[in-house]
């Protein structure tokens, strides 16, 4: 669990893909989850971004490396995702205007009535048919994303022996902000 938790130590490359491997798994469960029961369960995906951090932390502490760089891997992800973002649910024929209009038409049609359960229950279901035709998109979108950002972690390499910020793996745990 402290691989998850804390951004003190080092990580070698094979523990930071175990870590990412759990990590995209978890990310790809909740937007199953989301698309299918609830939208609101999306925002679980938000527990996982502080172990998303703490992964790359340490693999840069391993190369003697700052964990500030990290901001430009989040930053980097970012820029990748929204790109991808208006690529992918093209290639898989998801209209996302189309899906908005019509999701709206629904609502305005609903909205009407002055029932605000049935107004709350037509947006949930609306939202969940916007993200069950998002879903394979959004799914390839963060697997592209971290293998993207998974090869750039690559090009930092171990180094040899105890560096400022600890043993390398497996020696021992020293607290790095002490």
């Amino acid at each position: 669990m402290n691989l998850y938790l804390s951004p003190n130590g080092r990580i070698d490359q094979s523990t930071y893909w175990r870590g990412v491997i759990t990590l995209f798994v978890i990310s790809a469960v909740v937007s199953v989850l989301s698309a299918f029961v609830s939208p609101f369960l999306g925002l679980l995906g938000l527990v996982v971004v502080w172990p998303w951090i703490v992964l790359h932390v340490k693999r840069f502490h391993d190369a003697d490396q700052t964990g500030w760089i990290t901001i430009g891997m989040v930053v980097l992800a970012i820029i990748l995702s929204t790109v991808l973002s208006f690529i992918l649910p093209a290639l898989f024929g998801v209209d996302a205007a189309a899906l908005q209009a019509e999701m709206m038409r629904d609502m305005e049609d609903i909205s009407s009535s002055n029932d605000p359960g049935a107004v709350l229950a037509a947006s949930m279901e609306a939202s969940k048919k916007v993200a069950q035709a998002q879903l394979l998109p959004s799914i390839l979108s963060t697997a592209i994303v971290t293998g993207v950002i998974g090869f750039v972690m690559s090009l930092f390499k171990s180094t040899p022996g105890p560096n400022k910020y600890g043993p390398p793996p497996g020696m021992g745990a020293v607290d790095t902000f002490a």
